[in-house]
């Protein structure tokens, strides 16, 4: 999938940044004007070049809309209640004028209206000036910059605040206090996702919109690893390596919902073909592979984005009642499939915590020693160790480390290997070796 990006430099830079970030798979292009009335003209070069396109606002947009139809998906960033909260901290608190007596376009009186009252900022309407929006007319660039300075030269105003880029730089090369009113990440990141979503949907019946959501089990409040954050974070990033490849395999965009949860969009097509009409959920397996942290996966069908995210969402819930590591299809016609497990299951796996409490079993160490160790000698990404090494990164005394090896030897779970001289007096020191399948 390929989205163009138009608007003027700033917004369009920040936007594939954002783009970046967030979907790196997403193919993308951008298109940068100095006035939107070049839009039109501009997009022709781009005509069967891009499967959507997403402005950076309403203006060009509506501009373009009017001269053209014939071009693909079109959509726009919206002017949301944040950018506008964002705008005037910038006004209050950097450039200290008076929220109470500004000159506005692009965001309407009844907006701004509502927002003061959340704030808790008198609005008066004498001091507050709105410019009537023309973006249909090629002139509306200049109106808008005549509206400003009209106000401004006037004393009826300490303040401008405009969404057009291009009257930004007039109006701030004149000398006008004046504040650019540009989307949050948030709301650009939300304009990505929604262009994306209604792209797929757009797709014939074969191309039908699958949303495939994966859930991670988080540790359960006695959980060895609940307190140790780097833990689940170096879990949390196999895991995530292992998604993006199952994403660009069908040719899917992943979302992030959280700490925890995650979304692919994809086609029906594409998932019955990689998965072999679902005899084999393949990402099961490569995320047992990685990962100590058990999964859910819910797959929903539907005729809309809504519809197909709700449907993974209630195979979710079967996934989990079920138990660990299994999968779940609920189709638009809201028959079940599965569950579905993983083709390498036969024997169940011991879980994380589960290990650490057997290896403290044989050991006679307690299960919190044994997990201190195995998760810092993670952390330094060794193989070999002497005693002080792992009595310094464990934060204990060399003697105390030396009877914990001890018992880890005598129980097999790590060998010496080699010595090492540490100084020029004394005897050297042992070189300790653990076995792989204990460094998660």
């Amino acid at each position: 999938m390929k989205i163009l990006y138009v608007g003027p430099s700033m917004i369009t830079d920040k936007l594939l940044l954002v783009s970046q970030k967030n979907f790196p798979n997403l193919e993308t292009g951008c298109l940068k004007y100095n006035r939107y009335i070049e839009v039109p003209e501009l997009m022709d070069q781009y005509q069967g070049k891009a499967d959507a396109v997403l402005f950076a606002g309403k203006t060009p947009f509506k501009y373009y809309e009017k001269s053209r139809s014939d071009f693909v998906l079109c959509d726009y960033l919206p002017r949301h209640e944040t950018t506008l909260y964002r705008v005037l901290l910038e006004i209050t608190y950097f450039l200290k004028y008076d929220i109470s007596r500004l000159s506005v376009d692009t965001f309407d009186k009844k907006m701004t209206k509502r927002l003061y009252k959340e704030i808790g900022v008198e609005f008066r309407d004498e001091n507050m000036y709105f410019a009537e929006q023309k973006y249909l007319e090629e002139s509306y660039t200049d109106f808008i910059i005549e509206f400003h300075k009209s106000n401004f030269n006037n004393n009826k105003v300490c303040c401008c605040i405009t969404g057009l880029e291009e009257a930004y730089y007039i109006l701030k090369k004149e000398g006008l206090p004046v504040v650019l009113a540009t989307p949050s990440e948030d709301v650009m990141l939300q304009g990505i996702q929604s262009t994306m979503m209604r792209c797929i949907a757009q797709k014939n019946s074969e191309n039908q919109i699958v949303v495939v959501t994966i859930k991670l089990n988080i540790p359960s409040e006695y959980s060895l690893m609940k307190d140790d954050e780097y833990a689940y974070l170096s879990q949390r990033i196999k895991v995530l390596d292992k998604l993006y490849h199952f994403s660009s395999r069908i040719d899917g965009v992943l979302v992030e919902q959280g700490r925890s949860e995650f979304m692919i969009f994809t086609t029906k097509k594409i998932i019955e073909l990689e998965t072999k009409n679902y005899r084999d959920i393949y990402l099961l397996d490569l995320l047992k592979e990685v990962s100590v942290i058990n999964t859910y996966i819910g797959i929903g069908y539907g005729k809309t984005a809504n519809e197909a995210k709700f449907n993974s969402y209630e195979s979710i819930k079967l996934a989990q009642r079920h138990g660990n590591q299994t999968a779940y299809v609920v189709f638009e016609n809201s028959q079940i499939l599965g569950p579905l497990e993983p083709i390498s299951s036969g024997k169940k796996e011991d879980n994380f915590d589960e290990r650490f409490y057997q290896i403290a079993k044989e050991t006679g160490l307690s299960a919190n020693t044994v997990y201190t160790i195995f998760s810092n000698i993670t952390k330094e990404e060794k193989t070999e160790y002497t005693s002080k090494e792992l009595a310094d990164i464990c934060r204990v005394s060399i003697r105390t480390m030396d009877r914990i090896i001890l018992r880890l030897t005598d129980a097999g779970y790590c060998q010496v290997v080699g010595e090492k001289l540490m100084s020029k007096y004394g005897r050297p020191s042992r070189i300790l070796r653990f076995k792989p399948f204990l460094l998660f």
